[in-house]
């Protein structure tokens, strides 16, 4: 069952946060203070708990919808006349079934948003392992832009072994979320997709037909087919709406130059998420990896980790308050 593997890449992901906090506390030795190394720390681990949540959330609320679905199928009448009114029993159900989904679509967008979160915080502890000339404005974008344009020796093997997960992780879910959950700025026809029986469920956001030159969009579209994996079939090739989410979702494997072509036409076109088993295999699993990576890193550069040193240590402060 994918959840219980996630569940486990969580469980890992925490160990590794713990050790990290351990590895600089005790090889670095700092006076007591509000470092920010630390504070970050346990953002990372805070926002990982909350989106571990948000997970149990939907793996509930999806085998939710597949008992409703079932019911419903018993419910429902053979040979019922058109134009009257299902049976009470039924209604309530599919009533209930559309609560489900609407819940599930909340959560999956909750996922999207405090996904970003942790990649944030996350980023920021990788900043301060490798003492990179980062702003922090954007953590995890600047920080795979950084890796993407830079050879940085205390993070090179870091970057080798997760690029494909920041890279995807860095538009199918940071840049999705930004464009489709936080800032729609435009029409779109914010839908979800499931199967009847089974345990995925995507978010599917197009455009609404009209609102751009369709026909001209999908010819962009389809000039970028010559980048579809091998596997790919022809008729998936013709058709632009399933091309362009076969794109996106190989997005990690491209060059920078195509990336942007490819995000920049989903940003136009939209289209369907991957599953929410498969959003969270990522981000789970990028954290666990990546985290552990991370602390073999600062083992061998404890000295130049960026604590973040507070204002004043523990100790100024109350020397500062003897003094008045």
């Amino acid at each position: 069952m994918p959840a219980n593997s996630i569940r486990a890449k969580i469980s890992e992901a925490k160990v590794e946060i713990h050790k990290l906090s351990k590895c600089v506390l005790e090889g670095r030795k700092p006076p007591a203070g509000a470092y920010a190394f630390f504070n970050h720390n346990a953002h990372v681990l805070s926002a990982l708990e909350d989106c571990g949540r948000i997970y149990e959330r939907l793996v509930a609320g999806r085998t939710l919808l597949t008992k409703l679905s079932y019911e419903e199928e018993r419910l429902r009448p053979d040979d019922w006349p058109a134009g009257t009114p299902y049976p009470e029993a039924l209604q309530q159900t599919m009533k209930q079934s559309g609560d489900a989904n609407e819940h599930m679509k909340l959560d999956l967008e909750s996922l999207y948003v405090f996904g970003g979160v942790l990649l944030d915080q996350w980023a920021m502890q990788a900043i301060a392992v490798g003492n990179l000339p980062c702003k922090k404005q954007y953590p995890f974008r600047e920080l795979v832009d950084y890796l993407d344009q830079n050879s940085d020796p205390t993070l090179n093997e870091l970057w080798t072994a997760v690029k494909d997960d920041m890279l995807w992780l860095y538009y199918q879910l940071r840049f999705y979320r930004n464009r489709f959950i936080i800032h729609a700025d435009r029409p779109w026809q914010r839908g979800t997709t499931r199967s009847v029986y089974g345990d995925d469920f995507n978010l599917f956001t197009p455009t609404p037909p009209g609102w751009l030159d369709d026909t001209a969009l999908d010819a962009e579209i389809r000039g970028l087919a010559h980048l579809a994996p091998a596997y790919v079939p022809r008729r998936d090739q013709e058709h632009a709406g399933r091309l362009l989410e076969i794109l996106f979702e190989n997005i990690a494997q491209y060059l920078k130059s195509d990336r942007e072509k490819i995000s920049k036409l989903f940003g136009k076109k939209g289209g369907s998420t991957p599953n929410f088993h498969t959003l969270a295999q990522r981000l789970f699993g990028f954290v666990s990896t990546g985290t552990r990576l991370l602390v073999e890193a600062a083992s061998a550069n404890l000295a130049s980790v960026d604590l973040g040193a507070p204002h004043q240590t523990s100790e100024e402060m109350r020397q500062a308050r003897n003094i008045r």
